[in-house]
């Protein structure tokens, strides 16, 4: 056996380690005669008993200098974060909105394009939602520098048919003698607005509210604009004998109850647009009593071409075939 003090191999029968003196425990013999004393062992000591394993502890971020989790691991991880973020925003976005659910009376309010401020002078769109009643909405619409068909439209207090969260409106004459139709989308925070005015191409509008209403000076101020801007048009139309001719095609109704005066001066007007001088004394006279004329194109070089649009050509030669 082996001295627990020391661990050199030792006598069974000592009750002392003849190394180190410790005293030696000894058990209970059975057949103590069968026994053999062991001849001792020649050569070196064998190794100590092993004892208990202490463990070393380490803090986390240590174990995991250690230990990295796999670059796949944490890209996994990052795709389902993803995933769950993106469920989560279409859940609460106009993507998954009931059309029964939309709330309409929380549109009431004033509507721009994002960035604009002051769209009478800069340009825009403006839609004001004044009232929700039932399936019915009251609307105001605003176009700004929309094109070269009109400058400047405002259609006040018409009728949209509210459906499946989408609101359908038309108007037949704003006082100009526009029209036009479109449509409304609720999306959440936004409103995506389709618009056909004249006929013309569909634009597409998407607008955010600016303000949760109108106020009385605002209205007043708009109307104001929109009646002096009405006015100016009336007066610049009045100042004409055919106002569109040089931006449309004519055809002979547009022609129709003028005289034959009245036709000459018609056509004549197409070229003062662009500064014609008339030797004619009474032509010359008319045209320098517009505001809008003023004559710097002498005769010869403006007969000479390159003044005159193909559209304001044929309208020359409709009317003159007329005369």
């Amino acid at each position: 056996m082996f001295c627990k003090n020391c661990f050199k191999k030792i006598s069974n029968r000592s009750h002392f380690c003849k190394y180190c003196g410790a005293p030696v425990k000894q058990k209970k013999l059975v057949k103590e005669e069968a026994v053999k004393e062991e001849p001792l062992m020649q050569g070196p000591p064998p190794a100590p008993t092993p004892q208990e394993k202490e463990y070393d502890f380490k803090l986390r971020s240590e174990r995991e200098k250690e230990f990295p989790i796999p670059t796949k691991y944490l890209k996994i991880g990052f795709a389902v974060v993803l995933v769950i973020v993106v469920v989560v925003v279409l859940l609460q976005s106009s993507v998954f909105q009931d059309p029964d659910s939309i709330k309409y009376n929380d549109y009431i309010g004033v509507w721009q394009e994002r960035g604009t401020d002051d769209i009478e002078s800069s340009g825009g769109v403006r839609l004001e939602i004044t009232d929700v009643n039932g399936g019915t909405m009251r609307i105001s619409l605003s176009f700004y520098d929309g094109g070269a068909a009109y400058n400047s439209i405002v259609v006040k207090d018409i009728g949209a048919t509210i459906k499946d969260g989408e609101a359908y409106y038309t108007f037949s004459n704003d006082g100009a003698g526009n029209s036009g139709n479109g449509v409304l989308t609720f999306k959440g925070r936004d409103i995506e607005w389709k618009s056909i005015i004249n006929e013309a191409e569909t634009r597409h509008y998407e607008v955010v509210k600016v303000k949760n209403s109108i106020t009385d000076e605002e209205t007043l101020a708009t109307e104001e604009s929109t009646q002096a801007t009405e006015e100016t048009t009336k007066q610049a139309n009045e100042d004409y004998i055919i106002p569109n001719s040089s931006e449309e095609l004519l055809t002979e109704e547009d022609l129709q109850g003028l005289t034959s005066e009245e036709l000459r001066i018609a056509r004549n007007e197409i070229m003062a647009r662009h500064g014609r001088i008339f030797n004619d004394s009474q032509l010359a006279a008319y045209f320098e009593g517009k505001d809008w004329y003023e004559g710097t194109v002498d005769p010869q070089t403006f007969d000479q071409g390159g003044y005159l649009s193909d559209i304001e050509i044929k309208n020359v030669e409709l009317i003159k075939s007329k005369e």
